[in-house]
């Protein structure tokens, strides 16, 4: 058995090592034109970098109730991205103590509709309790 479990392990490297290199091409890197951050106390946030191929991403973070049991970040956002056929694909989004909601030409309007939709309904009240009712 063991002799077995070698052969296969040996012709799987084998044939890993005979691979092409290039089959898989890596692009040259892309420098950044322009980036920055800022970080509060409270745990709220900004950042932002554009590159030089076109792609970008920009991000704000709230945080709502501080220092309860009940604090969450509001996030909202966008990224541009160029796709293979060199199409420009911008997500705008948002993100809270009720969910992430995505929109952008490269999404689904179901998927932005759908998260919307879910993102609005009124949080379950917490049954949390200690023991069962007894009766």
């Amino acid at each position: 058995m063991f002799k077995l479990f070698l052969s296969l392990f040996v012709l799987c490297l084998a044939g890993a090592l005979a691979a092409p290199a290039d089959k898989y091409p890596t692009a040259p890197p892309v420098a950044i034109l322009e980036s920055g951050n800022e970080k509060s106390q409270d745990g709220s946030y900004h950042f932002f970098y554009q590159n030089e191929d076109g792609t970008h991403r920009e991000e704000t973070a709230v945080v709502h109730n501080p220092g309860t049991d009940d604090a969450y970040l509001a996030i909202t956002g966008s990224y541009t991205y160029i796709d293979l056929d060199g199409k420009e694909n911008v997500v705008n989004y948002k993100a809270d103590n009720h969910g992430f909601v995505p929109e952008g030409n490269s999404i689904l309007p179901q998927i932005s509709l759908s998260a919307k939709q879910a993102s609005e309904l009124q949080p379950v009240p917490d049954t949390d309790y200690k023991q069962p009712p007894r009766f």
